[in-house]
């Protein structure tokens, strides 16, 4: 059996002595911990930050109404008006935010009583809109951020 042939470099001088790697050691070590504390609290703080801050957007819709009296039907009966509340529930049920129909928007396509709401926390499950006592409709967060058209069967 043969084997390979090796080949061994001579001793050469003994190499010189790294007087500066023991010199720097304690204030390299020093430095980089100070960076990676200085790293973990900015990650921290944008993880929190993150999680704490819910984005907003405004809401906005209209109910379809009657272009010469300004109401709209009310399901089961009654009608209504400008004035009439409104509540945003999420998809578990919880009041996003409350407003009123405060406006009235005439347009070639019909007319709407018109409501807007700033600061309703974003979701991808949708809401449902209350208007009044007895009307209530399931909407996207897109509808809503574009402006709803709500459309009371009466």
């Amino acid at each position: 059996m043969t084997t390979g042939q090796e080949m061994w470099l001579d001793p050469g001088p003994p190499l010189p002595r790294r007087t500066w790697q023991r010199k720097t050691r304690v204030p390299v070590i020093v430095g980089t911990t100070i960076a990676m504390v200085l790293f973990a609290a900015v990650a921290i703080g944008a993880l929190l930050l993150g999680v704490l801050r819910t984005p907003t957007f405004t809401a906005k819709g209209g109910v379809v109404a009657d272009c010469a009296t300004e109401v709209a039907a009310q399901p089961g009966g009654g009608q209504i008006a400008r004035g009439a509340p409104v509540f945003i529930y999420d998809a578990a049920g919880g009041e996003v935010a409350k407003s009123a129909l405060t406006g009235f928007l005439r347009s070639d396509t019909g007319c709407q009583l018109t409501f807007e709401v700033d600061g309703v926390e974003y979701t991808d499950a949708g809401y449902l809109v209350r208007v009044g006592e007895r009307f209530s409709q399931p909407v996207s967060t897109s509808a809503l951020q574009e402006g709803a058209v709500l459309r009371p069967l009466g």
